[in-house]
């Protein structure tokens, strides 16, 4: 039995297209234990080249919860097994933003030809050309989704700029039980983040799982990490009583939230009390 709300798993269903340099890799997004939505990550390479699109298609429950969507590409070079970004363009909703965006890298520095919406320069907003080494969140979601060998697999540290924010990917050395590898992990927030989004949180820790084929490679199955609200309301309800349970957090969410007040805004301004109280009533 699991709480209500707990940590959430991406299920990836990995499947190869007539080349074996093409991956599709499907994944569904799990919250309050039911899907919320899906992920996809499609890719091809060639031994100097690499492009990827992806996207995040959030189910009509997510929405209600919190209005989240992406959809991006981006294209790059491949020199000494290393994958280095040339152009990215990406458009995502986060729930508290709405973001288009269009780079390029030269010389590894990114060049931001566009960010909108556009607004004033900030005290911690950061310098695009001083972002040298970096690369966009996508082509780091890729490479950590990507069928790797036992030599390439996870043990990797990646920055990431996406036009305004600075942050990290780590993976550790995988831990290997039969034909099972689990990659702890960590997404680090560094530079460019608000205070107060600084202040709040800074590192998220997630977890990685592959499996391996019966070539010796291994492909991507799992990835999980704690939901933003946490393990939350303690006794757990049976799947036939979700969708209730569901409706009344979202009915305490419409309840309490002010003009314009996301989801986690509101549950982080007025606690978890008034939600346990509904559900357990």
């Amino acid at each position: 039995m699991k709480s209500i709300v707990q940590s959430f798993s991406l299920i990836g269903a990995l499947t190869f297209a007539s080349s074996a340099q093409a991956e599709n890799i499907s994944l569904n997004l799990y919250a309050f234990g039911i899907k919320a939505g899906t992920i996809t990550v499609n890719a091809a390479e060639t031994p100097n080249a690499y492009a990827v699109r992806g996207a995040v298609t959030p189910t009509r429950l997510l929405k209600k919860i919190k209005d989240i969507g992406y959809t991006g590409s981006a294209t790059g070079v491949i020199k000494r097994n290393a994958h280095q970004v040339r152009k990215y363009s990406g458009n995502a909703r986060t729930g508290s933003r709405n973001s288009v965006v269009n780079m390029r890298w030269r010389n590894g520095r990114p060049i931001v030809d566009a960010y909108k919406p556009e607004r004033a320069r900030r005290d911690y907003d950061l310098t695009p050309s001083k972002q040298s080494g970096t690369i966009d969140l996508l082509s780091s979601a890729y490479l950590t989704f990507k069928t790797a060998t036992s030599e390439t697999l996870c043990n990797s540290k990646r920055k990431m700029f996406d036009g305004r924010r600075l942050s990290e990917l780590s993976l550790g050395k995988p831990k290997i039980s039969g034909r099972i590898a689990t990659c702890s992990g960590n997404y680090k927030r560094l530079a460019g983040f608000s205070p107060d989004k600084m202040k709040k949180k800074v590192n998220f820790p997630f977890s990685v799982r592959y499996e391996q084929n019966d070539d010796g490679t291994y492909r991507f199955q799992e990835f999980t990490a704690d939901a933003s609200i946490g393990k939350i309301l303690g006794p757990s309800f049976a799947r036939d009583e979700m969708p209730k349970v569901i409706s009344k957090i979202i009915d305490v969410y419409v309840d309490k939230r002010t003009e314009e007040e996301t989801f986690l805004d509101t549950y982080r301004r007025v606690g978890i009390d008034p939600f346990k109280e509904r559900v357990y009533a």
